[in-house]
């Protein structure tokens, strides 16, 4: 652990120490240079992070970075990390919840240790912005990072698998242990690589790809029956489960 992480830990622990039991901070300093690698971090790069936390990410961001925009919304961890980082002249500070917040700066990429509990609405709301930021890379729970890059056929693979893949290029850099953060959580993590489009690969129904991952076990002349689909006539079977359909198959399915 390093001397910036020790330092901004104990500052944590020491403010509201109750308030910190909730959260897991990365300490491995190696996984650090692991997230930076995988977002290719220059001194052209304006990047967005979301989730400030201790500011450890964000000094790895700011030291590679031409510019970095860090949100929290929790503004004890915006003072913690405007005090341990008050060195760098690169970084804006932004006490806010990302999923209200509305971008009023530029960025062309975005790094976060993401909350497991809202890692779908952060990854929907980065794949929704209209001027697309051309990476995303994501520390995220490790099943889910597996889910959301499964392929067709896979017990994992479903309808975020279907969203995501629809809208950006998908791939897992490297797993991360459970012990690189402090407190433990109980599950490892995932480095999740987000290449997003400039719009949709396909153009697919999100409410037939819902319906039918709604009753996976079932066939999708079951599930999908109010959608009074000729199943025939786009030449899938109706006996399939949809795990095991492309998205291909799914704009199939819209028509």
């Amino acid at each position: 652990m390093g001397e910036g992480v020790t330092r901004a830990l104990l500052h944590a622990f020491n403010l509201h120490p109750k308030k910190r039991l909730g959260q897991n901070f990365l300490i491995d300093e190696a996984v650090l240079a692991r997230i930076i690698d995988a977002a290719d971090i220059s001194n052209n790069d304006e990047v967005l992070e979301i989730g400030t936390g201790l500011g450890v990410l964000t000094e790895a961001l700011a030291k590679k970075a031409k510019h970095v925009v860090t949100l929290d919304p929790d503004k004890d961890m915006i003072l913690i990390a405007k005090k341990v980082l008050s060195a760098y002249q690169n970084i804006d500070f932004v006490a806010a919840d990302f999923i209200k917040w509305k971008p009023d700066q530029q960025f062309n990429k975005v790094v976060a240790n993401v909350p497991y509990y809202i890692t779908s609405p952060i990854i929907e709301k980065i794949l929704s912005f209209k001027d697309k930021a051309e990476l995303a890379v994501l520390t995220v729970q490790k099943e889910v990072a597996e889910r959301i890059a499964a392929s067709p056929g896979s017990r994992a693979f479903g309808s975020f698998t279907v969203f995501v893949q629809n809208r950006a290029e998908v791939k897992i850099d490297s797993f991360i242990s459970k012990k690189s953060f402090y407190p433990s959580p109980d599950v490892d993590s995932a480095i999740l690589v987000l290449k997003p489009y400039d719009k949709p690969l396909y153009e697919i129904d999100e409410k037939i790809v819902r319906a039918a991952f709604s009753q996976r076990r079932k066939m999708i002349r079951s599930s999908l029956s109010k959608f009074n689909i000729n199943f025939s006539s786009l030449g899938i079977d109706p006996r399939r489960r949809p795990e095991t359909l492309s998205l291909q198959d799914f704009e199939r399915l819209s028509g």
